[in-house]
């Protein structure tokens, strides 16, 4: 039986529908997310903000956990105001994905953390983010490329030794890069193990679980790469392990 990965489910966004009724709410989640997990052998399962009071239960329903893009992280959530009006927060997928994170840890279920869920992993164990790079970071890197989603915005430099670095096979890695927030200050127990060459942190480990690894690009828009899809294989065949070792 193939393993189950619970994917977080984008923001709530409007839309007007093919027969002109305007404002009908929509649950937001790119297709990308789930065919790359699917096309990794595992079956992806969509998890929205009204799991929040049963994420427990959800996790013992599943193998694996991928936290996806959207919205900002809300600044609260690490004890400071919002910054400025580019700070757009989504509480109520905070809340999910904290609690879902929370479990998820407890149980050492694998964890692969996209964009939005690289950052709330930091903010999960503690750390903060850079709230709006071009205000706070002026003279960094751009990190929110115009363009082809699927062709490189910058280049990584890949820690040796890491989970990464043994994924990719290698200490470089062309990524995209679509985010104005990032990683601040680290949070516990997380190890740094790419970084832009303005220093900004682009993927966090903890080497103290078998496979819990945050990515600030977007791997999933570039399958088109191997060494992208590597991630979402090495990702699958630790959920594979998990789904093996456990009886649901």
């Amino acid at each position: 039986m193939p393993a189950i990965v619970g994917v977080t489910c984008g923001d709530a966004f409007l839309e007007r529908s093919a027969e002109g009724v305007p404002n009908r709410p929509h649950a937001a989640l790119k297709q990308d997310y789930l065919d790359a997990v699917a096309r990794a052998g595992a079956i992806p399962l969509v998890v929205s903000p009204e799991a929040t009071p049963a994420t427990d239960l959800v996790v013992s329903r599943i193998d694996g956990l991928m936290l996806v893009g959207g919205l900002d992280v809300d600044p609260a959530n690490y004890g400071e105001a919002v910054l400025n009006d580019t700070v757009d927060p989504s509480p109520q997928r905070d809340a999910l994905e904290l609690a879902l994170l929370q479990s998820a840890l407890s149980r050492r279920v694998p964890i692969l953390a996209i964009c939005r869920g690289h950052q709330l992993l930091n903010v999960a164990r503690g750390g903060t983010l850079w709230q709006d790079l071009p205000t706070q970071r002026p003279d960094g890197l751009g990190h929110s490329q115009r363009g082809d989603p699927h062709s490189a915005g910058h280049v990584v430099q890949i820690a040796g030794g890491s989970l990464l670095h043994r994924i990719v096979g290698s200490e470089r890695l062309d990524t995209n890069s679509f985010h104005h927030q990032a990683v601040r200050r680290l949070g516990q127990n997380l190890r740094p193990t790419a970084r832009t060459s303005d220093g900004l942190v682009e993927a966090l480990e903890d080497p103290t679980h078998r496979f819990v690894l945050g990515v600030q690009w977007h791997p999933e828009e570039m399958l088109n790469h191997p060494q992208h899809r590597a991630l979402f294989a090495a990702f699958v065949q630790a959920v594979e392990e998990q789904a093996g070792g456990e009886t649901r």
